[in-house]
């Protein structure tokens, strides 16, 4: 029996031996050169570039995208085709000025580069590939220096996605139509248009907001309008936006009634958060 055991101990040992070793994969020391420093194609010949690696002055994350530019010539005898452009972070795209150089022609490459949510000091690279092969024809080097972004928390508590809320609850305390306003920034990169699921949306309730469309860096309101002369009034009622690429679960104002509300109909609007809000 012992000699059993020890047979199958030895088993074991093996098989966990070799599953550790198809589950770690060595990486040649000349493939991570070719990731840092990769070969070059036949064209990189023809490609003379005015500049080839750019140091960004210091930027901040709450910064505006810049544009850097690498302009080039084709000192060769035929057409080089700019097949595509590879960056190693999505904070840096790259496009072409042109796709098909001729000879003597001049062009320019273009690095759009975003700081938002990239803070540090980082080297990025765009590949530029032509029809020859699958190596580059050049690499493009970009040093950028990001400062964090100032803290939004304090004025702005509520994170949802793209966008920084003052608060996700409003409350409708007084009697007759009311409107109730919360202010919001867009802390992303693209213009954002917020909605709401007007499928769960109360008939008491209108949802709208100032403007229709909110650009990157500046701020917006949504507008909440109550009226009680119509159906659907509960204590507790959701809102769930849309457009944000969240879940409902992310993304939902709580608007709160008193149980104990009475309600005037015909009465005028009374808009008690806009002089508050707009301080």
């Amino acid at each position: 029996m012992r000699v059993y055991g020890l047979i199958m101990a030895m088993c074991v040992a093996v098989i966990a031996a070799a599953t550790a070793s198809a589950q770690i994969r060595i990486v040649p020391q000349d493939r991570l050169e070719e990731v840092y420093s990769p070969r070059l194609s036949a064209d990189s010949a023809f490609l003379r570039f005015d500049v080839r690696h750019i140091v960004a002055d210091p930027m901040s994350e709450d910064d505006a995208p810049q544009i850097f530019v690498y302009a080039f010539t084709n000192i060769g005898s035929s057409t080089l085709h700019i097949e595509r452009l590879v960056s190693t972070c999505s904070c840096a795209s790259a496009t072409c000025s042109v796709k098909e150089v001729k000879p003597g022609q001049k062009a320019e490459i273009r690095v759009k580069y975003n700081p938002k949510g990239h803070p540090g000091r980082f080297e990025r690279k765009v590949f530029v590939y032509t029809q020859k092969g699958n190596a580059p024809a050049a690499v493009l080097k970009l040093s950028v220096d990001v400062a964090s972004g100032a803290d939004l928390s304090a004025d702005w508590p509520v994170q949802m996605g793209p966008v920084r809320l003052r608060r996700s609850e409003v409350s409708f305390a007084g009697v007759g139509k009311a409107v109730e306003t919360i202010r919001f920034i867009n802390v992303g990169d693209r213009p954002v248009e917020l909605q709401c699921e007007t499928a769960f949306l109360p008939e008491c309730l209108e949802f709208s907001t100032v403007p229709a469309t909110v650009q990157p860096g500046t701020e917006g309101q949504i507008r909440i309008a109550f009226d009680p002369s119509k159906p659907g009034i509960r204590e507790t009622m959701k809102i769930i936006l849309k457009g944000l690429g969240l879940p409902p679960s992310k993304s939902t104002i709580t608007v709160v009634i008193p149980s104990s509300l009475h309600v005037i109909p015909n009465s005028p609007p009374v808009i008690p958060s806009e002089v508050e809000e707009s301080k």
